[in-house]
């Protein structure tokens, strides 16, 4: 987190919120979610498991251990049904255990916001081990031969002596849950992991709505590309660029005098100021479509993208890397004036902008660049750092407004008029009169 990620957005109602409140209170739904117990399922049963842990504790199940016999009473309370939990006690050993977050303060990022924060801890059973180079060193050192060129049955009886070494294999998500604006950001794009992170969610209470970005217009990703490319400034600088990148290295190439528009054209292929006075500009990695009917090509360099679009007169962009940016005036203290542009969001727009499989509207390759910058200059100034709980809920506000920006940027680049729905929106199903294009993944 506090980087470049994917993050896949999901919609939350708002009315369950004190159903989620109480879980998170409830010492014997929450034990039964912890990591503390999710670690002890997949050691006792060797199962795949999603426990979770508070936001500032990421590895707290790992501090506070229980010993073996009381994990193995809470392996086995964890997969219980929860109507069948009701008439389970626990030892005090296991529900008065450090070891899960039982509190509402170690979850609320808040004091009178409804924001939540937690890591979602997956775990998995799996072979640590290189199966491969033990059959590989068994086979040397019984048959004097690779192991590929063994036959079948000496093939077999080395895979029955190979033993791999299995173990269980975490991987910590964070969860960012905003009963305020009713979503939540979960920083994955694997499908099984976000599915099962999003059934613990309603175990603890969370009534989850699936939403996708929603816009009346078919391929719009590529239609929001090609409008940002026709309305590009600096046209005529993207192809001297990608001229001299043609006849020169890129260690030869003259920089610009002008500093501003020589970070332009080395890192961008277009640039595009926005009525609302953002600048959007497109960068690799992309796809560049020479003809309607051909495939994609993809380019990463920005002067490779700019030589491709002026191959043909039908050569678009149909997907790219987008950065939101603010053009800064200051003065100096020499008293000139002086401009520099602030990178304000980072995210990729492409035809997998929406996961469907499970609910979810995606920001992938999604940074806000000055988040890090921002903090650290305000630590210089105040002598303060933020605590966990701030740096946490400052990147839940940056997502939300990161997610306005580019609904309202969308809507302003396909001209879309206050009466029509577009946006993060609940999905429709197939029964609705009305069905938005959506863009699948």
């Amino acid at each position: 987190m506090f980087g470049r990620g994917s993050w896949a957005v999901i919609g939350l109602a708002k009315e369950s919120l004190e159903a989620f409140r109480t879980s998170l209170q409830d010492r014997s739904v929450i034990v039964a979610s912890s990591q503390m117990a999710a670690a002890a399922v997949t050691r006792h049963f060797n199962a795949d498991s999603v426990g979770i842990n508070p936001f500032s504790s990421p590895r707290l199940d790992e501090e506070h251990a229980l010993d073996s016999e009381h994990q193995h009473e809470l392996a086995k309370y964890a997969t219980l049904e929860q109507e069948s939990r009701v008439s389970q006690v626990l030892s005090p050993e296991i529900l008065d255990c450090q070891g899960y977050g039982c509190t509402l303060e170690q979850f609320q990022l808040h004091s009178e916001v409804p924001w939540f924060g937690l890591w979602a801890v997956a775990n998995e059973w799996k072979d640590v081990s290189d199966l491969a180079s033990i059959k590989e060193h068994r086979s040397y050192n019984l048959l004097e031969r690779p192991y590929k060129f063994l036959q079948t049955t000496d093939k077999t009886t080395i895979d029955q002596e190979a033993l791999g070494v299995t173990a269980p294999v975490r991987k910590q998500v964070p969860v960012l849950v905003d009963f305020n604006e009713g979503r939540i950001y979960i920083e994955s794009s694997n499908k099984k992991v976000i599915e099962a992170i999003t059934e613990r969610l309603r175990q603890l209470g969370a009534d989850l709505v699936s939403v996708a970005w929603t816009y009346p217009l078919p391929n719009w990703p590529a239609a929001i590309l090609d409008k940002l490319y026709e309305g590009s400034d600096y046209q005529a600088d993207f192809k001297k660029r990608a001229d001299e990148a043609t006849r020169f290295k890129s260690n030869e190439i003259e920089k610009l005098e002008d500093k501003e528009l020589e970070g332009i054209v080395k890192n961008y292929f277009s640039m595009t100021h926005l009525p609302s006075d953002v600048w959007v500009g497109i960068s690799g990695p992309a796809q560049v479509r020479l003809h309607d009917a051909s495939p994609p090509l993809g380019v990463k360099a920005p002067t490779s993208a700019t030589t491709l679009l002026h191959v043909t007169n039908d050569a678009k962009v149909v997907s790219g890397a987008i950065t939101f940016q603010e053009r800064v005036t200051y003065i100096s203290k020499q008293g000139e004036e002086r401009t520099f542009r602030k990178d304000l969001i980072c995210v990729d727009l492409n035809d997998k902008i929406n996961f469907t499989d499970v609910g979810a509207a995606m920001l992938r390759g999604f940074d806000v660049p000055a988040f890090r910058k921002d903090i650290q200059r305000e630590i210089r100034q105040t002598k303060q750092v933020p605590s966990i709980q701030q740096f946490w809920s400052n990147w839940l506000q940056e997502l939300s407004n990161a997610v306005r920006t580019m609904e309202s940027a969308f809507r302003e680049l396909l001209e879309l008029d206050g009466n029509q729905q577009a946006g993060v929106l609940p999905m429709r199903s197939p029964q609705s009169e009305e069905i938005p294009e959506l863009v699948k993944a």
